[in-house]
């Protein structure tokens, strides 16, 4: 019986989603976890795969079981078997044929700053401080740029780069309410690092340090040879919302 689980989880303490030999990862206690339900090894299946101390509100996973779980009851044996650190949001038995990586039609990441010289101990591991004016024109001018295809190649390290760095951003938000900052983004796919790097030059932009002419020349793919990176840290970016067509929540 196949199952899609949607969870959440803190990724201050893990190695990325991805598991990794040697290295504590959510895949990792995940299927540890779901081992110790089946009495014999389980494979999951991620929809996203978040960097080491990335967050997620709605990252989805699938795989199978032997047999029928009652979903309330999956969910609440999962979350016994699991870690503070991991939330199981909820279960839904789906068809053999769905897969939570390949079904998904889009992806959708925000990425929390905060602007005041003070920040609460709650809110500090989940965003980036910074001190930049993140309310200007050239900010938002610069967003408005980012939906539709672009080669992103330049927002992705040269060794991870892939042979086609072009993907479709479907649908940028920028909402400010008084310290916070939260930069929503959606689209078909991301490269590696791509939306770290994205916050990273915006911030640039805020600041003045980057004109925006000079983003939107990254954002064509030309470096005239050369760019400087300053990505934004993994500590503000949670993946939060995965998206398909039908839903398996449906």
């Amino acid at each position: 019986m196949r199952y899609a689980v949607e969870i959440a989880y803190d990724g201050r303490s893990f190695s990325g989603w991805q598991r990794q030999p040697g290295r504590r990862t959510v895949q990792g206690e995940v299927e540890n976890a779901l081992n110790r339900l089946e009495g014999t090894e389980v494979f999951t299946v991620g929809a996203g795969r978040t960097d080491a101390g990335v967050h997620a509100r709605g990252q989805v996973i699938s795989f199978d079981l032997s047999k029928k779980w009652e979903p309330g009851r999956l969910l609440r044996a999962m979350e016994n078997n699991l870690s503070p650190e991991i939330g199981i949001i909820r279960v839904t038995p789906v068809k053999e044929d769905f897969n939570a990586r390949h079904d998904a039609i889009w992806r959708e990441y925000v990425y929390f700053l905060w602007t005041a010289p003070y920040c609460f101990p709650q809110v500090r591991p989940f965003v980036w401080r910074v001190r930049t004016d993140w309310a200007s024109g050239e900010v938002a001018v610069a967003c408005k740029a980012l939906p539709g295809e672009h080669d992103f190649g330049l927002f992705c390290p040269p060794s991870e780069r892939p042979a086609n760095p072009v993907r479709r951003i479907l649908r940028v938000g920028l909402v400010r309410r008084r310290e916070w900052v939260a930069f929503r983004i959606r689209a078909t796919g991301f490269l590696f690092h791509m939306v770290r790097n994205i916050v990273g030059d915006l911030n640039r932009v805020a600041d003045g340090r980057l004109p925006v002419e000079a983003f939107m020349k990254n954002l064509s793919g030309d470096s005239d040879g050369g760019r400087n990176y300053e990505m934004a840290p993994a500590s503000g970016l949670s993946l939060w919302r995965i998206g398909y067509s039908p839903s398996p929540w449906e």
